[in-house]
């Protein structure tokens, strides 16, 4: 089996272990009207761009800037169910990862682990939704970068037909736009210095990369909404009520465990800065600040700040880790002689062995994914946490109902019921862009039951209320509407008559 050789078998590793990580139950709160969104665009054979999903903004046009990942997660959702969406983000996953791994410098075992680092920080981010195609632009654009600056190889003309995809897939092509333009503003800084290293761009090069970002702010205008997708950035970040309401959008919170390894990775760059001997790089420097930042203002970044970090981070720890291992060996006989031990005792198993037990490694890693992928997208096991995350017995209560009607629900769960109810209107839903801070204020102020909430209520002639007990909404409707479902997980309230 001479294929697995050493470099290809750690990055299979790799690759396994993001696989692993990535399979999970595919439930995100936004899945919903992504999906339904690319089953009506496939069904009228047209862009779904005007809504018909809320009642708040219906028949208002919505600039649907995922729309081709829509209708791919469609197709896959029709054609493999929940396994096809829980496969297609483990690939996307391995993809991002696998791209970065190229990117990082030291010792292949190095590279896997810090690899495996990004991919826990990156893995906050991975769901079912357009945004992890981004994750995957996001590293092809930061390979063709490394290509041009690190390797002196030149793929740039490959960018704008990448962001023309881009800009039909996801929004998030701004970070495209953002990585290229730091790097390049580093290396202008670079250029300021007294020294000269083969690595920085030269003046000329700093010129073709600026020429190419404004093709590429060009190219990202081929799509059905033209000179509309420059307002997407835009359109998002003016929302103010975003860092308030939606977790994704906030500031990380690391007294919870699972977004520490952020911390970790930041931490550690910064670590292995300081101990290197060699300069930090001026496009390495912009980009650590710009994507660090990024990453402490919203949880949804942690993703580009990984793919970022991990080969700045191999820049640096690998020859701290060489200048280590020498000091040790000189310093320590004993140690030395340990190292020469081992060294023989490697050099006695046969070739046939060592790819003999990395062919069983990557069998059993194999097997654990593909279990995993078939365990938590299995019906039951589904079924089970749709019911923890979704008012699913609410729905089974309206789709018994006599007459259909307007709902006031829960932000989260606004994608749920589009997917779910399709006779229902729903008050707001995660299309943050489309509501604004406008439908988005006034549902706060009417689930936190401040005043004159039951006249907005009666104002938007809403039939149903469909939010968590816990709600002020809850307690302050409870004697003026009718009670079809109070339990621990939601409450549902039907106008009375």
């Amino acid at each position: 089996m001479p294929w697995i050789k050493e470099d290809r078998f750690y990055l299979a590793v790799l690759l396994l272990l993001v696989l692993i990580m990535a399979a999970r139950t595919p439930l995100d709160s936004d899945m919903w009207w992504h999906l339904r969104a690319g089953e009506e665009t496939l069904l009228n054979k047209e862009v779904y761009s005007e809504d018909t999903f809320s009642f708040t903004r219906d028949g208002d046009p919505w600039l649907n800037h995922s729309w081709l990942s829509q209708v791919i997660m469609y197709l896959l959702y029709s054609a493999g169910s929940y396994k096809a969406l829980t496969i297609w983000v483990g690939v996307c996953a391995m993809a991002s990862i696998g791209l970065v791994y190229f990117q990082m410098e030291g010792h292949r075992i190095i590279r896997m682990m810090t690899g495996v680092l990004a991919g826990i920080v990156a893995s906050v981010v991975w769901s079912p939704r357009p945004q992890i195609m981004s994750l995957v632009l996001f590293a092809v654009v930061s390979y063709l970068i490394y290509l041009y600056k690190w390797k002196k190889t030149n793929r740039l003309w490959l960018l704008p037909l990448i962001f023309i995809l881009w800009s039909n897939l996801h929004g998030g092509y701004v970070l495209g736009i953002i990585l290229t333009g730091v790097v390049m503003g580093g290396e202008i800084f670079n250029k300021l210095q007294v020294d000269n290293k083969p690595e920085y761009l030269s003046w000329k090069e700093i010129r073709v990369l600026g020429i190419w970002i404004m093709v590429c702010l060009l190219a990202v205008l081929i799509n059905p909404f033209g000179f509309g997708m420059w307002k997407i950035p835009f359109n998002t970040i003016g929302v103010e009520s975003l860092q308030n309401l939606i977790s994704e959008w906030a500031s990380p919170d690391f007294h919870q465990f699972y977004q520490q390894p952020m911390l970790w990775m930041l931490f550690g760059v910064m670590a292995a800065i300081g101990l290197s001997k060699r300069r930090i790089d001026g496009s390495d420097l912009a980009s650590l600040i710009v994507f660090g930042w990024g990453a402490l203002i919203a949880r949804r970044n942690f993703g580009p700040f990984a793919l970022v970090t991990a080969p700045i981070l191999t820049r640096h720890l690998a020859p701290v880790l060489e200048e280590f291992k020498t000091v040790i060996e000189v310093k320590f006989s004993s140690v030395r002689g340990l190292s020469s031990s081992i060294s023989e005792s490697n050099q006695k198993i046969k070739p046939g062995s060592r790819y003999a037990i990395n062919f069983i490694l990557l069998v059993l890693l194999s097997v654990t994914a593909i279990w995993k992928i078939y365990d938590v997208s299995s019906p039951s096991f589904v079924e089970q946490n749709e019911r923890t995350e979704f008012p699913v017995d609410a729905v089974e209560k309206l789709k018994g109902a006599s007459e259909t009607g307007l709902i006031f629900n829960e932000y989260n769960w606004g994608g749920y019921l589009i997917w779910n109810l399709r006779d229902f209107k729903i008050f707001v839903d995660g299309r943050t862009d489309l509501f604004g801070d406008e439908i988005i204020g006034e549902w706060v102020e009417i689930i936190n039951a401040e005043e004159n909430w039951q006249k907005k209520l009666d104002l938007w002639e809403i039939d149903y209320v469909l939010i968590r007990p816990d709600r002020p909404l809850a307690l302050a409707a409870a004697e003026t509407w009718k009670t079809l479902i109070n339990s621990e997980e939601l409450i549902l309230l039907e106008r009375k008559e």
